[in-house]
């Protein structure tokens, strides 16, 4: 089960990126599932996953420059962020 995850990314990786969500982080959501599913397998990749859509847009908003509050009200440090304040 674990490469049937990891073949599902890697077919929404073959999508333009045109037609994808900007992600917020700097490793993109697709690409943190697929390490952490090659490294750890299934269960910590849909772990992963969930945690990921969880903490997504819409719903974050700046603290200050240094700090970002994601959707689910955790604070993540501006620096793990592609975005600029």
């Amino acid at each position: 089960m674990r490469y049937f995850l990891l073949l599902i990314i890697r077919l929404y990786w073959l999508t333009p990126e045109k037609n994808r969500r900007r992600c917020l982080f700097k490793e993109t959501c697709s690409r943190y599932v697929y390490r952490i599913t090659r490294q750890q397998g299934l269960r910590a990749g849909l772990a992963a996953l969930k945690d990921r859509r969880r903490k997504c847009r819409p719903g974050y908003y700046y603290i200050n420059k240094n700090a970002v509050r994601m959707a689910d009200c955790c604070i993540v440090p501006a620096e793990l962020l592609n975005i600029k304040a």
